[in-house]
């Protein structure tokens, strides 16, 4: 074992300990101490702290500094204990009263046209608790691969225990990876919400860049597009929401059909936002605002 992976091992085993201590506690201890984390690296993290800043004052410029405060320490609240809670997920999605589906029914019914479904996702809320919503149907979903692989594996194994989920870790071979399961007909499960290659689009009035992976997958395959988000409650338990099935418009341009598809999805994305600013993870980079500043000196 090279010194790497010594270093890796050695914090996959401090995580587990911690994991440990922490599942000693009885659920409610646990978000508390979930929000008293995310208060603290909200005030210690201050390059993630001017990250939200930014991006909440590109968003919402009527918003006082003091109001963007507030939004974005409870963002951080969430996130925290939305990643806390995945240690013990199985029992939390299990326990009777903690979830709440909306339009529930709407899964079946395009489930039943034997496409299966593509369902749009957001770094919102109790992200992973919105596995929920797949009725017991199996799940596709893309990931990033952890820099511990130690973690990354404990990670991946921890998922399969709560729900019949599989995890393809993001690389070259994803879109390829994801073709080869089309025929499978499963509710494929894909983060459409952050930065990355795609297409360009308006984002709270801004020029943004948008993934095309769900738009495209499910205008090629003739396949279901939903929205699925949920809310961490005050009372820490979970409200799913569903969407109507969203309607892409099919023209003989596929490339721009891609491009429009990808902003209707945008904006219902951004209706949420404006909806449950507290819920969504202001802490990434989304407009590229944070480096740029940077790169000119300017933080």
């Amino acid at each position: 074992m090279n010194r790497r992976f010594k270093m890796y091992f050695i914090q996959y085993i401090i995580c587990r300990f911690f994991i440990f201590i922490l599942l000693l506690f009885p659920e409610k201890f646990r978000f508390k101490f979930g929000n008293f984390l995310g208060a603290l690296t909200y005030k210690l993290i201050k390059k993630r702290r001017d990250i939200a800043y930014y991006n909440l004052k590109l968003a919402f410029p009527e918003k006082s500094d003091k109001e963007i405060s507030k939004i974005s320490k409870q963002s951080f609240k969430i996130m925290i204990k939305a990643f806390m809670c995945t240690l013990w997920f199985k029992d939390y999605l299990n326990r009777p009263n903690n979830i709440k589906i909306i339009n529930m029914e709407n899964v079946e019914k395009l489930y039943s046209k034997g496409k299966g479904i593509v369902v749009a996702t957001m770094h919102f809320g109790n992200m992973e608790a919105s596995v929920k919503a797949a009725n017991g149907h199996d799940i596709v979903t893309v990931a990033k691969t952890q820099r511990n692989p130690y973690i990354n594996k404990y990670m991946n194994f921890n998922r399969s225990k709560y729900v019949n989920m599989e995890v393809i870790e993001k690389d070259r071979n994803t879109s390829r990876k994801l073709l080869e399961k089309i025929k499978e007909n499963k509710i494929f499960a894909l983060f459409s919400d952050h930065r990355d290659k795609g297409a360009i689009v308006n984002f709270f009035d801004k020029e943004a860049k948008a993934p095309t992976g769900a738009v495209s997958m499910a205008l090629k395959h003739d396949i279901p597009l939903i929205l699925v988000y949920n809310t961490l409650n005050s009372d820490n338990t979970t409200t799913i929401f569903i969407s109507d099935e969203i309607h892409l418009e099919k023209t003989d341009n596929f490339k721009n059909d891609v491009q429009n598809g990808t902003q209707t999805l945008i904006n219902e994305i951004e209706k949420v936002i404006k909806k449950y600013p507290e819920q969504w993870m202001w802490f990434h980079d989304r407009w590229n605002i944070y480096s740029t500043l940077k790169r000119m000196n300017k933080v």
